[in-house]
């Protein structure tokens, strides 16, 4: 199964890739505290589980990045086309946001 039809079907948040890699750094951090006590075949299936979880947290942040780019996009096409419809509103709009700017930082 390719990682894009898995990034289909998970829906990433920030809260399941801070778990992720919480988990990861737990993980790693029993390895090396316990590493001298494994046998060489339970550090291989150590590794390997290591690997695994670190896949899938690179997965969940290509997701939620894909998912973040996504989001901006649309909103540039939304602003793009408010923009082509309601010209006049849009540059009254920039005058005023550039004036309310302006004198916050006048203030300082």
């Amino acid at each position: 199964m390719s990682s894009k039809s898995i990034a289909a079907k998970y829906t990433p948040s920030t809260a399941t890739l801070r778990a992720d890699l919480q988990n990861l750094k737990t993980d790693l951090d029993s390895l090396v505290t316990h590493a001298v006590d494994l046998t060489d075949a339970e550090l291989s299936d150590a590794y390997e589980k290591l690997a695994s979880k670190l896949h899938n947290a690179r997965d969940s942040a290509r997701a939620l990045a894909d998912k973040a780019s996504t989001q901006l996009h649309h909103g540039v096409e939304v602003t793009t086309e408010y923009v082509k419809e309601r010209p006049r509103q849009s540059l009254a709009l920039a005058v005023g946001i550039g004036a309310l700017i302006g004198i916050l930082l006048a203030r300082r």
